[in-house]
């Protein structure tokens, strides 16, 4: 009975040793990891049909749900094709001002009358 206490004793310390000594990750690397995580599940997307972005890199915006999409997907490029130049993201119009462009249609802010800079 002894022996198993001690066993039991040593299992637990050795465990609290590994987890104290576990290294913490820092705020650089933990930004990376989810950056990471953030564009392999927007290239997934892409494979699905379902991110459409007109720019490259693609944008993060519509995929966090913070545009007209909230389901992972982005259809600015289908946008710009559809000459609706209100529903592209800005961050998509941003990328566009910055000559990051991807889509198969012009990317041009002066084309379409409601496609504007964000700044303005």
């Amino acid at each position: 009975m002894k022996l198993s206490k001690y066993i039991l004793l040593g299992s637990i310390i050795s465990l609290l040793i590994i987890i104290g000594c576990k290294k913490q990750s820092s705020f650089e690397e933990k930004r990376d990891d989810v950056l990471s995580e953030l564009n392999l599940a927007i290239e997934n997307a892409e494979e699905q049909g379902k991110y459409k972005c007109c720019i490259e890199p693609a944008c993060t915006m519509c995929y966090l749900g913070h545009w007209l999409w909230k389901d992972g997907s982005c259809y600015c490029d289908d946008m710009i094709k559809e000459g609706k130049m209100d529903k592209v993201c800005p961050e998509c119009k941003k990328g566009i001002e910055e000559g990051l462009c991807s889509s198969t249609e012009p990317c041009d802010l002066e084309s379409g009358e409601n496609f504007r800079a964000i700044d303005e």
